[in-house]
């Protein structure tokens, strides 16, 4: 495998896309903040300026108020007393007042009032002191004019607010809308590649072949998928090299094994000469841990075919001919164990791959007899049950412990519960059963597991099911 060399900033790598999308993220979000926070602090500098204007009319105001009741005061006494220091005080008042009144007056929309105030000032000044009595009143309707203003400006301020907020509620969901937009696209373009990594890698690890689409995107994860073809290819090297041992050492161990059996045969039937009972008894145990052996070599074999997607032959099969087959080699080891065999009595004819079905059949038949109690059962039976070929392999021994149930079909695994024999099992047995069932369509369960009985259950669909005719 060769090292990836290392890509200049490329806006398709996985860190530039993360930095990208939390930009393309945030920076709506930014937007709106700036929005909001210089709509504030306009709205909050036309309220410091309303607020101030609203002081410094009030105090203006209420100096006009008291100029006016001075006035009106200093022309009574001029008519009473007709002083020229009393004089020259209401001329000063006056003075005073149309300064204030100038500047005062700048809020009014219409200049009416201030006309008739400014006439009446006039009056006064011409002696005539009886009109000083209406300037009090003209001035506080002035004075309520122009806080009719100011409430009107402060409406039109708190109109202007809710424009705002009404504007900033709706930029928001806007913002959010996209933002969902946004982050659904970059998870999009992250996750989407990421789960087509988590396919490979499950599909890598079951052992299937991959058939989704490749994977594009960031540029790391394009160079892990290119790393996963790497180690794809390796492990499919490694799986034929040990399907390549699995056959040479099967058949290479086959030809010594076959010259052992004939020797222990003959040993055993005493053909070459009589035996005297210590040495029947040591050609018997050549003769079982012999074809204990064979069985052992010929599991190994249907691994390996079956790994290799052996093709099926389907036709019209006897099944309790095949039964009878698949039970011969164990015989002897039924005996040994005085273990009551019971089979079907009445044969049925099915459509399926015969080979296929011995292999099924004698490996579960295999399991029943050598984890089987002495002097116990194994019952085989067999029936039709709602367009499914039911067989049932079952026997009298411990039942299988939980935490081994969900391995029970995993090959080489091996159980809790330990097989009665010299041979040590190679646990592929189950999964050979399997592997057979499932290139026929059919299904395999454990169909009981209590009370000191073990049985499995094989269910074996017609013709117009199986998709492999």
């Amino acid at each position: 495998m060769t090292k990836s060399t290392r890509q200049p900033w490329r806006l398709s790598s996985l860190k530039q896309l993360v930095l990208l999308s939390f930009l393309v993220v945030v920076t709506p979000f930014g937007i709106l903040i700036f929005y909001a926070t210089d709509a504030l602090v306009e709205q909050s500098a036309q309220g410091r300026v309303l607020a101030q204007q609203a002081l410094e009319v009030t105090r203006r105001g209420q100096q006009l108020e008291r100029l006016a009741e001075d006035i009106t005061r200093s022309a009574r006494q001029y008519q009473i007393l007709a002083k020229p220091e009393i004089q020259e005080r209401l001329n000063q008042y006056l003075s005073e007042y149309r300064q204030a009144l100038v500047i005062h007056s700048f809020l009014l929309n219409e200049q009416k009032k201030a006309n008739e105030i400014t006439e009446l000032l006039e009056g006064i000044e011409r002696a005539h002191p009886i009109e000083a009595n209406s300037l009090l009143s003209l001035t506080r309707v002035i004075n309520e004019q122009i806080d009719l203003v100011l409430d009107q400006r402060l409406q039109a301020l708190n109109e202007t607010a809710q424009t705002t907020q009404t504007k900033l509620s709706t930029l928001a969901i806007v913002l959010l809308g996209l933002e969902a937009l946004l982050i659904l696209f970059f998870s999009f373009k992250i996750i989407r590649p990421v789960n087509r990594i988590a396919a490979r890698l499950q599909a890598l690890g079951t052992g299937e072949e991959y058939t989704g689409a490749k994977v594009g995107g960031p540029a790391e994860l394009v160079e892990l998928d290119r790393q996963l073809d790497w180690l794809t290819e390796q492990l499919a090297e490694v799986e034929n090299e040990k399907q390549r041992f699995l056959r040479h050492m099967s058949h290479e161990l086959k030809t010594p094994l076959t010259t052992l059996r004939e020797g222990s045969d003959l040993l055993a039937e005493q053909i070459i000469g009589d035996l005297n009972t210590s040495q029947l008894e040591v050609a018997n145990l050549l003769q079982t841990n012999s074809r204990q052996l064979q069985s052992l070599i010929e599991q190994l074999l249907d691994y390996s075919r079956l790994n290799q997607n052996e093709p099926v032959n389907f036709h019209q099969v006897h099944v309790l001919p095949v039964i009878n087959e698949a039970i011969e080699p164990y015989k002897l080891l039924l005996e040994q164990k005085k273990m009551q065999v019971q089979l079907p009595q009445e044969d049925i004819e099915w459509f399926t791959d015969r080979a296929m079905l011995i292999r099924i059949i004698g490996n579960l038949i295999s399991n029943a007899a050598l984890y089987g109690s002495s002097s116990g059962r194994l019952l085989v039976s067999t029936n039709v049950q709602a367009d499914y070929l039911v067989i049932e392999v079952g026997n009298d021994g411990p039942i299988i412990p939980d935490e081994d149930i969900p391995h029970l079909f995993t090959p080489f695994y091996q159980g809790q519960n330990r097989r009665i024999g010299p041979v040590k099992g190679s646990g592929i047995g189950l999964s050979i059963v399997r592997d057979a069932a499932d290139s026929l369509g059919a299904h395999v369960t454990l169909h009981r597991n209590q009370d000191s009985f073990v049985s499995f259950r094989v269910s074996l669909p017609v013709k117009e099911l199986n998709t492999h005719d």
